[in-house]
């Protein structure tokens, strides 16, 4: 594996300082998601500071597919601890009584 030299990693983390800034992002999540496609931006050959900038203002406003957000580990994040599902309680205990 190929590390980046401090002045790759100072350009990347320098990009998205910016994008998230001028994007309004705050959260841990959308920072780390962005880190990411600057990543693979830079991976893939994206070596100056205008182009990368650019492209990661317009990656920034394109909509993310489910799976990439962690569907399943997102959707658990929505999940209130003191609740009970009414789909998980044996159906005879359901409010109701089968007769």
């Amino acid at each position: 594996m190929h590390l980046p030299s401090k002045e790759d990693a100072r350009l990347c983390a320098g990009v998205v300082r910016e994008v998230a800034r001028a994007k309004g992002i705050a959260e841990p999540f959308s920072i780390g998601r962005l880190t990411a496609r600057v990543a693979r931006l830079f991976n893939r050959g994206m070596r100056d500071r205008d182009s990368l900038l650019s492209e990661a203002m317009a990656v920034a406003d394109m909509p993310v597919a489910y799976e990439e957000q962690g569907g399943a580990l997102h959707a658990l994040r929505n999940i209130n601890p003191g609740t009970i599902d009414s789909s998980m309680e044996p159906e005879n205990e359901r409010g109701h009584q089968q007769q």
